[in-house]
């Protein structure tokens, strides 16, 4: 082969070797350009994913601060019950919008727009949460000041309605004991020697009152012995009587007597065949009220 068709040939070869050279690197090229358009799309959906994640963590991050900020009213009342209800409600409402408008990847502005509105909602309901507790505040102070004045009426009632009840007792003024002897001609003398002693004369003086009821009234007459016991009607036996304080006692004599708001007095005597020596004591019950009480001795 000639010098001459021997270079065309090497000519030739380079040519074709120049062609191959350059597709690859356009093929390179292309695949490179690819390669990088699909990396670009991935890390845009990867940040898409990022971004779409934390709004909605932002989302629930102020939707929890409001929230926290209102249920410091809960189980103070019925009524601030129902109002945080109702902000609750409105709160989840309005989180719920947000929410779509974060799904649709609406634009931040937008969303710094509702974020706004939920936090005046939360601030509303704030303001009106604390209003109503001040107002709570207020009646129960009135209502402890009320059932203060309340208690205080009836104490004072309660005291004065007891001042004229104990005003209106009968009370006894004077209460005399005298043992006396029966002589042989019918005549009395008074005594303190328990041997000669045939009675004992009682007699009380009742204080005038212009409060206690008029009317018919009774006195219990409770005459002790020496030993303590009280002496009994010996046909009658013992009978009992029941004081203001639902006491049941036994008494030796009863006295009816009407009460007309002047000083009164009252005389009995007290029979029997023996009185033995020592102190005898009386006790006296107005209307099942102790009224009074005396002593004698007999030697």
């Amino acid at each position: 082969m000639s010098a001459e068709n021997t270079h065309k040939k090497n000519k030739s070869i380079s040519l074709v070797l120049a062609v191959l050279l350059l597709c690859s690197l356009a093929l390179n090229g292309y695949l490179l350009l690819r390669s990088s358009n699909q990396t670009t799309q991935i890390l845009v959906m990867n940040q898409q994913v990022d971004t779409l994640a934390e709004r909605k963590a932002d989302l629930q991050k102020e939707v929890d601060i409001a929230l926290a900020d209102l249920e410091q009213f809960k189980g103070r009342g019925k009524a601030l019950d129902s109002l945080l209800a109702e902000a609750t409600q409105k709160i989840e409402e309005q989180k719920k919008q947000i929410a779509g408008l974060i799904a649709s990847n609406q634009d931040y502005q937008v969303l710094k727009l509702r974020y706004a509105e939920l936090q005046k909602t939360k601030n509303d309901y704030l303001k009106r949460l604390e209003a109503l507790e001040e107002e709570n505040k207020k009646l129960r102070y009135e209502n402890t000041e009320l059932t203060v004045a309340l208690d205080q009426t009836r104490e004072n009632n309660e005291s004065l309605r007891t001042k004229v009840e104990i005003a209106a007792q009968l009370r006894i003024q004077s209460i005399q004991l005298q043992a006396v002897e029966l002589r042989a001609n019918g005549k009395e003398k008074n005594t303190d020697k328990a041997k000669k002693t045939d009675r004992i004369s009682i007699s009380f003086t009742l204080s005038q009152n212009s409060v206690a009821a008029q009317g018919p009234h009774q006195a219990y007459i409770r005459l002790l012995n020496p030993e303590g016991f009280v002496m009994a009607d010996a046909g009658l036996g013992i009978e009992k009587f029941k004081t203001a304080q639902g006491q049941e006692l036994p008494f030796s004599k009863k006295v009816d007597f009407v009460f007309a708001g002047e000083a009164l007095e009252k005389q009995i005597v007290w029979q029997q065949d023996v009185f033995p020596a020592g102190t005898y004591s009386i006790e006296i019950y107005i209307d099942g009220q102790f009224s009074g009480t005396q002593k004698i001795s007999l030697y």
